[in-house]
């Protein structure tokens, strides 16, 4: 997860969500395309606030890895997390076609791009 709030990644953790912080990567500072070939390489879902993710999938990664994108502004635990928790408790969509899509989640809908 980047640029996602702790208290969201322990949310989900509680849950029983498998989910690992950039942060617990044990580097300081990550290049976008390390996050991704490291989400590639632990068959992980990148969950972020950053745009820029779109565009990695777009033009390079497209079908290689799952990214979602939470589109909500301001993007705060009380409005995000019941978003995100609502959509991966409602979505029905398998794990692989999660991990290969690019989804774009608001507060009242989702796209999943491939």
């Amino acid at each position: 997860m980047k640029n996602i709030s702790p208290q969201t990644i322990k949310l989900l953790s509680s849950l029983g969500y498998d989910v690992k912080a950039v942060a617990e990567t044990g580097s300081k500072g990550h290049e976008d395309n390390e996050i991704v070939a490291l989400a590639q390489a632990e068959k992980r879902v990148i969950i972020t606030h950053d745009v820029g993710f779109g565009s990695i999938y777009y033009f390079s990664k497209r079908g290689q890895v799952g990214i979602i994108i939470i589109r909500i502004h301001p993007p705060t635990i009380e409005d995000v997390n019941p978003v995100l928790v609502g959509f991966l408790s409602k979505v029905n969509l398998d794990e692989k076609r999660l991990t290969k899509s690019l989804i774009v989640l608001n507060r009242k809908k989702y796209r999943v791009l491939k």
